[in-house]
């Protein structure tokens, strides 16, 4: 039968034949001698199954766009044969390292000069290609690495896509990567960051181009050159780095899908093969048992549109012997936001299918938590819809009854997605969520405030607040805390309402914060509002040249943060 294999960094429905075993097979090769632990979970990362999920249209699962096969040996360099090796240096000094002079001797000396006639800098962003046909290893990539007081892991994951990127463009099969420059760094965290750069750097999205580039890639194998660092722990963070990259990268691939094929019914198809390739409980409440159960938030913002919205749940149960929902995740999926009645302008209108961003990262963190398998419970809910205008769309000076019972009005259409996830936010709540963690592109204001650096973070429980930033900071997804003092709840003053959706334009992200919070009463909440974050555009203003996020699209920003999070709220209540 045909089933769907998650395999190292590609995915594909394929069927069981004996090419499969020997696949495999080579895969876990690797792992004789190693402890049973270290063999359980490679075997898991290797041959992650499930059921495949039929769906009539053409696209209806995320495709990852290259097959790569990453690997780590400690071979000696004269033992190494390979198309091309990158080499990183730093700014401003001489070549060091037992192993970067014996690849300086290999190539005549050619490296060291270059570097003593200032032709090599060594600067951040700075690439050089050297090439002897009739040498093992026949093609030196040499990267810049900047000035060594300004590394950090980060650095590694720009050089991994960096390098990657450029064997693939030089029409490579393979390439191999020396991690001697970056010995300051554990066995670990450097596999980790190595495997997150490549997967996210040779990601690409091509699905609606008739000529795609990725037709001409060759590079399917990359292998880290890790002599010296502890074999094991490398092979262990290489594993975990492909399941982060991996979950970024099927954030990025849900959010990308154009409005008339990411649609909130296909959203939750996508959610769907996510919980059966990893193994979580799914549903989903469609807009008829939505509007007789009283989601009035939900289903008020979908009336102009005549696709249904849903509130798609996972379930993940890594403590199937408690009954505590320990966290519960919210992302929200407006695969689409012309603004309502309160539409938005033309200009760049086609951008706001990024207004699914949030649900597609917490799908994203889904399967990362399904692979990484923390000893907690989580729910997961992406309230999904549209924010079109039509005949029966909900209208400024509304009120709508939120699932909550509390009363809302509509100052502004636009508002809409604080609704959509007032009322996930009340339905987490009634399931039992001891914790919270929600995200969302959520508000222009933020953009104002932080601009496209940093998502930005309102949350009043410290300890919530300190677990996800010590998340993101392990990531590199940067985080600015934004206030929440109750003052800022007059701008939502309504005259006929409980509280309204909107105020003036003070405190944009402060306020829509606050409106959550009302909701969430005393549970502890954290929100991320991401709009600032979400979406990569080829602009000065906002592309800052970082290879493992693409040029124009979504970054799938938090998808990995909230994961980590999931993993320390686990270890926290060990």
């Amino acid at each position: 039968k045909a089933r769907n294999f998650s395999f190292a960094s590609y995915t594909c429905q394929c069927f069981i034949t004996p090419a499969i075993i020997v696949c495999l097979c080579q895969r876990l090769k690797s792992a004789v001698g190693s402890t049973l632990e270290h063999l359980k979970l490679k075997w898991s990362y290797c041959f992650s199954e499930a059921l495949a999920v039929s769906c009539p249209t053409l696209f209806s699962e995320v495709k990852m766009s290259f097959n790569l096969a990453i690997e780590s040996n400690c071979l000696k360099l004269e033992n190494v044969v390979t198309e091309g090796l990158i080499l990183g240096l730093f700014e401003g000094e001489p070549l060091e390292g037992e192993l970067s002079l014996q690849l300086d001797q290999m190539y005549g000396g050619t490296i060291s000069k270059l570097i003593e006639r200032g032709e090599i800098r060594g600067e951040l962003k700075e690439f050089h290609v050297l090439h002897h046909v009739d040498l093992p290893i026949r093609k030196i990539i040499i990267l810049g690495c900047g000035k060594r007081d300004k590394f950090n892991q980060d650095t590694v994951r720009f050089l991994a896509a960096k390098g990657a990127r450029t064997a693939r463009k030089a029409g490579q099969t393979e390439s191999t990567f020396l991690l001697e420059p970056y010995k300051a760094m554990d066995s670990f965290n450097l596999g980790v960051v190595t495997a997150e750069g490549l997967i996210m750097g040779l990601n690409r999205f091509e699905q609606y181009k008739t000529k795609k580039k990725s037709s001409k890639d060759r590079l399917n194998k990359f292998v880290v050159l890790g002599q010296g660092f502890d074999q094991n722990s490398l092979e262990m963070g290489l594993r975990r780095g492909e399941i982060l990259g991996l979950g970024n990268v099927r954030a990025r691939q849900i959010a990308n899908h154009p409005g008339n094929f990411m649609t909130p019914s296909q959203m939750a198809k996508e959610a769907e093969i996510v919980a059966s390739e990893v193994g979580m409980e799914y549903s989903v409440l469609d807009e008829p048992e939505l509007e007789a159960r009283g989601f009035g938030g939900i289903c008020g913002v979908s009336k102009g549109s005549t696709e249904n919205c849903k509130m798609i749940q996972l379930r993940y149960r890594g403590k199937p012997d408690d009954d505590a929902i320990h966290l519960a995740i919210i992302g929200k999926g407006l695969t689409f936001d012309a603004g309502g009645i309160s539409i938005k302008p033309a200009q760049n209108m086609h951008l706001m299918k990024f207004d699914m961003c949030g649900g597609a990262g917490v799908i994203g963190a889904a399967e990362i938590i399904g692979k990484l398998r923390p000893k907690i419970n989580v729910n997961i809910y992406v309230p999904a819809s549209e924010n079109l205008l039509g005949p029966e769309s909900y209208k400024p000076g509304d009120v709508l009854n939120m699932y909550s019972g509390k009363t809302v009005e509509i100052k502004n259409t636009d508002a809409e997605g604080r609704l959509l996830l007032a009322d996930a936010i009340t339905l987490a709540k009634e399931h039992g969520a001891q914790r919270i963690i929600n995200t969302a592109t959520l508000t222009g204001a933020v953009l104002g405030a932080l601009g496209h650096w940093r998502t930005g973070l309102m949350c009043r429980d410290e300890k919530l607040k300190s677990i996800v930033t010590e998340s993101a900071n392990e990531c590199d997804e940067l985080l600015w805390e934004l206030p929440l003092d109750p003052e800022y709840k007059v701008i939502l003053h309504s005259a006929v309402a409980d509280i309204s959706n909107s105020g003036s334009r003070l405190a944009g992200s402060t306020t829509a914060g606050i409106f959550l919070n009302e909701f969430a009463e005393d549970t502890p909440f954290c929100h991320l509002d991401i709009a600032g974050t979400a979406w990569v555009e080829n602009v000065p203003s906002q592309y800052n040249f970082k290879p493992y996020l693409p040029k124009e699209g979504a970054s799938g920003t938090v998808a990995r943060t909230i994961a980590i999070a999931a993993e320390k709220i686990a270890n926290d209540i060990v």
